[in-house]
């Protein structure tokens, strides 16, 4: 009977072809673009955090204990001991750092000597440095550093046009020292970066440790060693990474029996930001739901048509002993079959439309310009990623929907009965 049923029920969604296309148009059109949105979502989310991890934060953070729990107020009491050792050990003990590097972050005042802003300074080696950070292939102009130990600087473009100052000029720069003394002092502007990241671009400040350390104090600490992380193909992937990788960091120093330090992943530093996205991804199911509802409609309208263009037909299928029950299953087959269709239909065209998202992307300087989004980076070529659970529940999803939606014609039609049926004109 199963067989039976699903033989009618296709025959019949083959002779009333215009509205079962439409109807799977209108699925394939839905699940297509969910499929299609949550990848840009994943690609987006995926190039903020990418973005964090060459110019910002880097994959892993690793401090002293002491550091970590002071560490809004960027102090230089509590630093890492040993930190070369530390560094290179690092590097070359810890699964999934690929690279590591030194930065201690002090709070500072720069000044055209008229005007003055407030930075996150950074003391850091130039030479290792971009092992971990991408930051010198986003010179706008000049060089980064001219020296390990020249009194030079490298500064966020928009915070030297904000001061007026441009390359070759020099800048005041103003800190409180390791002693909790106020010093000062004049540095050549080596280089001016460009960004998107307003820590860069508008609060940017970077200076080699030799020059740090006569502003500062010659016993000016280590604050933070700096790591990079394995970068796998999908987001989630790369923070679960970041986070094992942080485990085994604080199991190698225990084991080696070095001082313990916090190791923090990229997944804590951009805590704010995922919890954003996590939001966002609940929105993005709005879209699908629209679209379903107007694929249910259809479907409803599809079955129902069906209904009323088969009454005799029904009537002779239960005169013939066709229980109201299969009369039921044959109507909601039906809309199974468009529902299959038309979810099939959107995974193969959602698919398509990702595979070039991941390949080619979406040239975002081309379409859109040089746009503040502020941390966000709006720039370069947004890219996909291949995000197969979402991909089986969007295939999913319309396939219950629309069986769902064909209950509702398909109790309609069980209710009659083969002598009424048989008697309708």
């Amino acid at each position: 009977m199963k067989n039976t049923l699903f033989v009618i029920a296709a025959r019949n969604v083959l002779r009333n072809k215009r509205r079962t296309l439409v109807t799977a148009i209108v699925l394939t059109a839905g699940i297509a673009s969910f499929i299609a949105f949550d990848s840009l979502l994943a690609g987006m989310d995926r190039m903020t955090i990418d973005s964090m991890m060459d110019l910002t934060t880097s994959g892993l953070v690793i401090r002293s204990p002491e550091y970590e729990e002071n560490s809004a107020g960027t102090p230089l009491a509590y630093g890492i001991e040993d930190p070369a050792p530390t560094v290179a050990f690092l590097s070359d003990k810890v699964p999934g750092i690929t690279a590591a590097t030194a930065r201690t972050k002090f709070l500072a005042t720069v000044s055209n000597y008229a005007d003055e802003m407030p930075v996150v300074a950074v003391a850091l080696d130039p030479e290792t440095d971009g092992r971990v950070f991408t930051l010198p292939e986003h010179l706008e102009a000049g060089s980064w550093f001219t020296g390990p130990e020249a009194k030079s600087v490298v500064m966020g473009g928009a915070l030297a046009r904000e001061l007026g100052l441009k390359l070759g000029d020099y800048v005041l720069v103003s800190a409180r020292t390791v002693d909790d003394n106020v010093n000062a002092d004049e540095y050549l502007i080596a280089g001016l970066l460009d960004s998107a990241a307003p820590e860069i671009g508008r609060g940017g400040l970077f200076m080699s440790f030799g020059a740090a350390r006569e502003l500062l104090g010659q016993s000016l600490p280590v604050t933070e060693i700096a790591a990079s992380v394995s970068r796998a193909g999908n987001l989630d992937r790369v923070l679960a990474g970041a986070e094992k990788t942080a485990t085994a960091g604080g199991a190698a120093l225990k084991a080696a029996g070095r001082p313990p330090l916090a190791f923090t992943p990229i997944g804590a530093l951009a805590g704010d930001y995922l919890a954003m996205r996590n939001m966002k991804a609940k929105y993005s199911f709005m879209i699908i739901l629209v679209v379903l509802a107007i694929a249910a409609v259809g479907i409803v309208n599809t079955v129902l048509m069906s209904v009323y263009a088969r009454i005799r037909e029904i009537g002779v299928l239960l005169a013939y002993g066709m229980r109201q029950k299969d009369i039921k299953r044959l109507f909601a087959l039906e809309g199974l079959i468009v529902g299959i269709v038309g979810s099939a239909g959107g995974l193969a065209v959602g698919a398509l439309i990702v595979w070039y998202l991941v390949t080619a992307g979406m040239n975002l300087d081309t379409m859109m310009g040089k746009i503040d989004m502020g941390s966000i980076p709006l720039g370069g070529v947004l890219r996909g990623e291949w995000k197969p659970a979402s991909m089986l529940v969007g295939f999913v999803f319309g396939v219950v929907c629309s069986w769902l939606a064909a209950l509702i014609p398909a109790r309609k039609a069980s209710r009659m009965q083969a002598v009424d049926a048989l008697h309708f004109v």
